[in-house]
This record gives structure tokens, sequence and C-alpha cells, in this order.
């Protein structure tokens, strides 16, 4: 054994550490690889990584949907109120194009939902989870107006749910 091997083996992690950084900042590579490949080995006892990411990414996917719907639905519900407040004007004519905006606007709010809800069924259907009890589990859940309204007989906005299933997809890990 020599100098320098007893050296390095007396090495503790900060003070080689310090070492490496000075070794590199000197570009010496040799000096650097060697107290590198010098340092103590250790093996760990772990719970599976892949089990780990894999809820991990359930996990996004759940708290990404609860995120997207809610809003969403409350965008609905202001604009079924602006449709009430217009509705219910005292005093001048009824704005048809106006109603006919805020109904139209509504329908896009419930096709959204209908996006991020299909593609976030569509994902955990196929990697074998239950949407809402994946949602109970991170403590989410969707609201009574947003159950209803992903229960509807809609067809989802094509581009959201383009975006948002490849968005799901990389979420559970799959792209």
């Amino acid at each position: 054994m020599s100098i320098n091997d007893k050296l390095y083996s007396t090495l503790g992690p900060a003070a080689r550490v310090v070492a490496v950084v000075s070794a590199m900042s000197r570009r010496d590579d040799a000096e650097t690889t060697r107290l590198m490949d010098t340092a103590p080995m250790a093996t760990y006892k772990a719970h599976d990584l892949e089990f780990w990411r894999f809820l991990h990414c359930a996990e996004r996917m759940a708290l990404h949907t609860a995120l997207f719907i809610e809003p969403a639905v409350t965008l609905y519900v202001s604009r079924l109120a602006s449709l009430g407040i217009l509705v219910h004007q005292d005093g001048g004519a009824f704005d048809v194009e106006a109603a006919e905006r805020l109904v139209e606007a509504a329908n896009e709010a419930v096709a959204n939902i209908k996006a991020y809800w299909t593609a976030y069924t569509t994902t955990c259907a196929d990697i074998g989870l239950e949407p809402v009890e994946l949602l109970a589990s991170v403590g989410a859940a969707l609201s009574p107006t947003a159950k209803m309204l992903t229960g509807k007989d809609v067809e989802p906005e094509p581009e959201l749910f383009a975006s948002a299933s490849a968005l799901m997809r990389q979420l559970a890990g799959r792209e």
C-alpha cells in the first residue's frame, strides 16, 4: 500500500470532496480519478425505486386533474351566473347575442372539463387505477358540480383532449 493509498483511506466524505474539487480546479484528471475511485463503497437497502416512481406519477396525475378541472368548473358556473344576471336585468331589452355568447362559453367550459376528465380516466384505466379512488388517495375529490359536468354527454374539446392525454401519459411515466 502506497503512502497515497494510506492518505486516501483516511479521508472522510467532506475532506474527500475538498480534495476532489481542488484536483478538478487544477485540471489534475489523474488525481481526481484516484480520489473518486478510492471513495468508500456502501450498500444501501431501499424500497423498490420503480414502486415509488409509479406511486408519485399517479399522485401527480390526480393532482393535475383536480387542478385543471375545478377552475374550469368555476368558469362554467360564473358564465351561468352572468347569463342569469343578463336575463334578469331591469329596464332594457334582452341582449340575445350576449346570452348566446355566454351559453357558448359555458358549453366550451364543459367540453374542456370533459377533455381533462376523459384524458385522466383513460390513462388511469391504462395503468389499472380507479380514477375517483386515486383522487381520494391524494386528499382530492371533485366538487358536486364537477362530478355532474364530467358525466355530461358532450364531446371533449379535441385539442385540449390531445394535450391533456399527452400530459397524463407523461405524468404516468408512459411517455
